[in-house]
């Protein structure tokens, strides 16, 4: 039983009846846990959890695929926003609701059995359909897990692709989180001078230096431990002991305050600017 609910959890609630009894899920068990109300036949051949999103249900029951942002975190890709919207894949385009969005292009198939689009048609549609930033976040996840920005381009040859292949311009090295991604964007397009992931001997890899004197550093949840921080604090000091203004800041100060947060970056460059003497790294 335990196996049929964990399998179901990672299908985001919903698994075609032949899918599981593929994963070793016997006909018994998905038969009993209907019995005791722990799981619901949604569809003909279609297995969920009783709160499992209908149009997801109504998704995997006419065959299709979950893609684009809807995908992502299947892949354990980086996601800015919830989407508001089911994206799907379908060869044929039909598919008739308000609460959908229909991919029908497709570049590699996707494994037998799957619910979800293959990771480089999930980006490809992110590359299409998301704003810019968001589909940077997208693609620059899926690069440190082993996608080629060559095959991306490859895959999007010609002027109806400009788009997408702007945003993979815009992709550089070393992030370790979507925060770090938007902040060093945002950033350079207020007309700021950003080097991403520097090494500086005495304090080690700094997220960003702005300006080459403002060390930025962008904090997900793992600095919220007592021990992280003052480690966080430790390396801020050696910083500013070599000359840098040191700034950190978090999830939400990029995401739900880009304004604020590049106001505060620029005030600080501004002053620092203004004291001469810059470091040397």
């Amino acid at each position: 039983m335990d196996h049929l609910l964990l399998e179901l959890e990672t299908r985001r609630g919903v698994a075609r009846t032949r899918d599981l009894l593929a994963a070793g899920i016997t006909e018994r068990t998905i038969r009993a846990a209907i019995s005791r109300g722990l799981v619901i036949r949604a569809a003909r051949g279609v297995i969920a959890l009783p709160g499992a999103d209908p149009l997801l249900v109504r998704a995997i029951a006419t065959g299709s695929l979950l893609t684009c942002v809807s995908a992502v975190t299947s892949y354990g890709l980086w996601l800015v926003h919830e989407p508001d919207k089911v994206h799907i894949q379908r060869k044929d385009g039909r598919y008739t609701s308000e609460r959908a969005v229909v991919h029908r292009r497709t570049w590699v198939p996707a494994e037998p059995g799957s619910n979800v689009a293959s990771l480089a048609d999930v980006v490809l549609h992110c590359l299409e359909c998301l704003p810019e930033l968001e589909a940077l976040v997208v693609v620059e996840s899926a690069i440190q897990r082993g996608l080629s920005i060559d095959f991306l381009k490859s895959r999007l040859p010609g002027p109806r692709n400009g788009r997408a292949r702007a945003v993979l311009n815009l992709v550089d090295r070393g992030a370790d989180s979507l925060v770090e991604t938007l902040a060093r964007e945002l950033m350079r397009r207020a007309g700021l001078y950003v080097e991403p992931q520097v090494y500086v001997p005495g304090v080690g890899w700094m997220d960003t230096i702005v300006e080459r004197c403002v060390n930025v550093e962008l904090d997900g949840k793992t600095h919220e431990k007592p021990a992280n921080r003052a480690k966080d604090y430790a390396r801020d000091a050696s910083a500013q002991a070599l000359g840098f203004s040191a700034l950190r800041f978090s999830y939400s100060d990029v995401v739900h305050h880009p304004q604020r947060f590049l106001a505060q970056v620029g005030r600080v460059v501004r002053r620092r600017l203004a004291l001469g003497d810059l470091p040397v790294y």
